[in-house]
């Protein structure tokens, strides 16, 4: 009966949040960036018609969702993948280095989130 592992022992972690959000935004940026940038291209780097027709696109709740999930999911990929290059790096950042990074992150998503908002 000793092969019973007694799960007192284990503490409860939120790194599975952090990480399942560093895996978002790793999507994120494998699918959608590739899609956005043959849009652009599509549409037209330069010139009028290219902010006209990329507003048109915001201005609606599916290409403003998006946009928003694009933005919160490559901040957080971002702000998690400089957090751990700290530790790489041998500099120890701690809670307050953990709060800062993902703070960031918030900060930038809640941002966007207003901003889209306000154009709908």
């Amino acid at each position: 009966m000793n092969n019973i592992r007694d799960l007192s022992q284990y503490q409860r972690s939120n790194e599975p949040i952090f990480w399942g959000l560093f895996g978002f935004g790793g999507m994120v940026i494998a699918f959608a960036f590739p899609a956005l940038v043959g849009m652009m291209i599509y549409v037209g780097l330069t010139g009028d018609a290219s902010s006209f027709q990329i507003s048109n696109v915001l201005h609606t709740w599916w290409g403003a969702a998006a946009a928003f999930l694009i933005v919160f999911g490559t901040s957080f990929h971002c702000m998690h993948r400089i957090f751990f290059s700290l530790h790489d790096l041998k500099f120890h950042p701690g809670k307050a280095g953990k709060a800062i990074c993902y703070g960031i992150a918030t900060i930038l998503s809640v941002a966007a989130a207003c901003g889209l908002a306000m154009g709908l």
